[in-house]
């Protein structure tokens, strides 16, 4: 083998590695899509501003959802906290709603939940806190976002007697959910990456 047989097979190979390391660039740097799980529920509740909001009214929105309640002595809020550091991360994008629901709807009247939202800095614009009757509430909550709630139906329940899932939930402009995020930063991080992911893509 010649001197310049050599140099081209190595040359030949150089640029299968160049072309190698380039496709592995671009796989590696191309997210993985976000499943199309089910869709957001139809609901009309009432915003702690006294006004109505209906799912249709947020088409075309990325929104972000969490399920909470004022009253909650345990992990609400750390919940709200959570939800208070991702309407800062996302200030951006105004394309992205935050949506929290309250599953003690009896309790959590609209005057209730706007003294709770200002607690935690909350932008009504761009953040609003629901309830409504308790059965609209739990249409939406456990039958629409599959979030398990029990307690908030009997009236001698106490705070301590109401519980309920602790993810956040990412729905597209479309009105489907694309994910379930555990309240910890690093799922938090990839609920913001995510949304901005969808924000950028005209939130389908």
């Amino acid at each position: 083998m010649n001197g310049r047989t050599v140099r081209g097979i190595a040359t030949w190979i150089g640029g299968a590695a160049v072309i190698a390391a380039v496709v592995a660039w671009f796989s590696a740097s191309r997210p993985e899509p976000l499943p199309n799980l089910y869709p957001m529920p139809s609901f009309e509740l009432t915003t702690e501003q006294g006004t109505t909001l209906r799912a249709a009214d947020l088409a075309d929105s990325v929104v972000v959802a969490n399920f909470v309640f004022t009253s909650c002595p345990t992990v609400c809020p750390t919940l709200t906290a959570h939800m208070a550091r991702l309407q800062d991360r996302l200030a951006a994008q105004p394309a992205v709603r935050l949506l929290s629901f309250s599953v003690d709807p009896k309790n959590d009247t609209p005057e209730v939940l706007k003294a709770y939202g200002e607690r935690f800095g909350q932008d009504p614009s761009r953040w609003s806190f629901l309830t409504g009757g308790i059965g609209a509430i739990t249409d939406a909550v456990e039958k629409g976002f599959k979030i398990g709630m029990q307690g908030a139906d009997d009236p001698n329940a106490t705070a301590f007697d109401i519980v309920h899932g602790e993810h956040f939930v990412l729905v597209d402009g479309a009105g489907s959910i694309r994910g379930y995020y555990r309240p910890d930063p690093e799922s938090l991080e990839r609920l913001a990456v995510d949304a901005e992911r969808l924000a950028a893509e005209g939130g389908r």
